[in-house]
């Protein structure tokens, strides 16, 4: 009854009967491209990315300078330019105003307010405490995350030693989900030691995990198997859903946090950087002429317009960066609220039928 009932799902929702159907966010091509795209938009030191995009900014003016696009012998020219960047700039201010905003946002509140989220946090933790069986729970992100993923690995453990004697459907159903997920906990626990919060070593398990996929399979198993189930299988595919419980709840908290960090970061940065290119950007204005006047090498004037093109594009190369990976974070990680997943692909008779469309 459990075999038929297990098939019938995997005919209606379409599901293979291959470990390889557990939808990855992060998984894909192993081409160069896909890699360097992964370091671009996640992986990449943000001051890295920023110096790279000005890198080609400062290029590609001396391309424009080169092709006469710009010409830094006529002072309106670079006047008119600069002008124009200055004047791109100035919503910066906004920008960061509106951050600091969402951020202090976050930080006010009332004493009833402040004790309220005390006592959830202690739920919280007494929680992860009754289904870890460790006490007190770590207080670092990291080591929580960690003690809850290996809390999650020996139940799964033990799920397949208490149905290693089960019906054919209900053992090879557990021994699937097992093979499928141990290897993405035993990653995941590596990871975790040694890391600290704030790096985006921790963000990179939090976005490889998928525990909704997770916690669906284990309520499938227990619904297609509710009349095979022993009391001791029951027992841990209840642990498993209270713990995958736990570590979404999490995960969600501490991307949280990473991303008001990030977003802290992004508002400093581009007060340090968007006030001098201002001041940079305003001597042009108001001074090139003159420049101009002292009759020096041509190559000064090619690179004094290169650099100031540059300079005036580094606060939106800052935004750029920051903002591609908080956006790219958000967008994995969008859906992932309890047991739904994403569908990353559409199957292949939507793809063709869409073809056939078109």
């Amino acid at each position: 009854m459990g075999e038929e009932s297990t098939q019938h799902r995997r005919e209606v929702t379409g599901e293979e009967d291959t470990p390889q159907s557990q939808p990855d966010p992060l998984v894909g091509s192993e081409s160069r491209t896909a890699t360097w795209l992964h370091w671009l938009y996640l992986h990449g030191d943000r001051r890295i990315v920023s110096g790279l995009m000005l890198l080609a900014t400062f290029v590609v003016s001396l391309v424009l300078i080169r092709s006469s696009l710009i010409t830094p012998a006529e002072a309106d020219d670079v006047v008119a330019i600069t002008s124009t960047l200055l004047g791109g700039m100035l919503p910066f201010i906004t920008v960061v105003l509106a951050i600091n905003q969402l951020i202090l946002s976050e930080e006010f509140g009332t004493t009833g307010a402040f004790f309220e989220r005390i006592e959830e946090t202690a739920d919280f933790r007494e929680s992860i405490e009754a289904h870890t069986g460790v006490r007190p729970s770590p207080v670092e992100p990291s080591a929580l995350l960690r003690t809850l993923i290996e809390a999650k690995r020996r139940t799964t453990l033990g799920l397949r030693n208490v149905c290693a004697d089960a019906k054919s459907g209900l053992r090879e159903d557990v021994e699937e989900f097992v093979s499928t997920t141990l290897p993405r906990d035993d990653d995941s626990i590596d990871a975790l030691e040694e890391v600290a919060f704030g790096t985006f070593e921790l963000i990179s398990v939090i976005l490889h995990y998928n525990d909704p996929w997770q916690l669906q399979e284990v309520r499938t198993i227990r619904e297609d198997h509710r009349f095979e189930l022993s009391a001791a299988a029951d027992d841990q595919l209840e642990r498993l859903e209270e713990l995958l419980g736990d570590i979404h709840v999490a995960r969600q908290y501490f991307k949280t946090v990473y991303m008001q960090q990030e977003l802290a970061d992004l508002s400093k940065i581009l007060l340090y950087v968007g006030f001098p290119t201002l001041l940079a950007g305003a001597f042009v204005v108001l001074s090139y002429g003159n420049l101009l006047a002292l009759e020096l090498h041509s190559y000064v004037y090619v690179v004094v317009v290169a650099a100031t093109i540059t300079a005036l594009f580094s606060p939106f190369a800052v935004l750029l960066a920051y903002v591609l990976r908080i956006a790219t974070i958000a967008r994995r990680t969008a859906a992932d609220f309890g047991p739904f997943v994403l569908q990353q692909q559409l199957p292949r008779e939507d793809v063709e039928t869409s073809d056939v469309g078109d």
